[in-house]
């Protein structure tokens, strides 16, 4: 089975299907952040940035606690765009490179390691630079409108070095959501300092951030493959996936996302899933039928 044989009814019933499952889950994903960190994400309008910019390749976790770290490591002092691009990227990328000594994914080659450290602190002091010299060393400028919809968050996001589609994506979605760590800091900053609510529109307008989780459970569940593609294939099934999240979901698209990638983190392992336990397991699953 695959797409081109389900035909529109069976695609629009498992639609269907899906939209009901989805009842029961929570309104955002969620991963376990200390306590003193997610504070700090809130707190410090350069912390989220950088925290979007380290979640690839590594676990959303480790990602969203580097900025705590780092601020630690330089002593707990200011935190701003200025004084990290003033630190530069060879000592970031070594601040870096500490802290994922022992965090690296078990399957990430020495190369892809370095390739990492290399990409993430120059996108990193890129984006710091571009704050310091664009928005007065004062992230929270970005957004000094107030008021937005899904598309333009999208697009602003997308100015920053190291904040691709699906990051971008992501943070547009939890901004449309009134959600996450960065836009519960940001809302409260700009109503204490500027008197400006926050307010992003459009949910309608919100797309999937399309990585491995969502490929994998959506070409599961659609019949098209049992085993995880490479991820160079993952753009051609970006489309599919949006379609059938409008399927599922018109009034807000993204919510396909919080879903298959809560199943596909939890229960829907490349080689060893837990089916018997997958809240998905009563619609048809190409790994089942395999």
């Amino acid at each position: 089975m695959s797409i081109k044989t389900l035909g529109f009814d069976e695609i629009n019933n498992r639609a269907i299907k899906l939209r009901q499952i989805a009842t029961g889950y929570p309104a955002q994903q969620s991963f376990a952040v200390q306590s003193a960190a997610d504070e700090f994400l809130e707190s410090n309008p350069l912390a989220p940035i950088i925290a979007v910019i380290c979640d690839q390749q590594i676990t959303a976790e480790d990602a969203w606690e580097f900025p705590f770290w780092l601020y630690n490591q330089l002593g707990g002092g200011s935190f701003t765009a200025a004084n990290i691009y003033k630190l530069g990227q060879t000592a970031l990328k070594n601040h870096l490179e500490t802290y994922l000594t022992d965090k690296w994914p078990s399957g990430m080659s020495a190369d892809d390691q370095e390739r990492y450290l290399n990409n993430v602190s120059g996108y990193i002091i890129n984006a710091c630079r571009l704050i310091k010299n664009h928005f007065a060393d004062d992230p929270d400028n970005m957004f000094k409108l107030g008021n937005y919809n899904v598309p333009q968050v999208y697009f602003i996001l997308r100015s920053l070095p190291g904040v691709g589609a699906k990051k971008a994506s992501m943070i547009a979605r939890d901004f449309a959501m009134s959600a996450g760590a960065w836009f519960l800091g940001l809302s409260k900053r700009l109503k204490q300092n500027s008197r400006i609510d926050l307010k992003v529109n459009g949910k309608h307008f919100s797309e999937v951030p399309v990585d491995i989780h969502v490929v994998k459970v959506f070409g599961r569940m659609m019949g098209e493959f049992r085993r995880t593609p490479q991820r160079s294939t993952f753009p051609n099934y970006s489309p599919d996936i949006q379609n059938f999240a409008k399927l599922a979901f018109p009034a807000f698209p993204s919510k396909l996302d919080e879903l298959l990638w809560a199943v596909g983190r939890t229960y829907c392992d490349d080689r060893n899933p837990v089916c018997n336990e997958c809240p998905l397991q009563n619609l048809p699953c190409e790994y089942n039928q395999s």
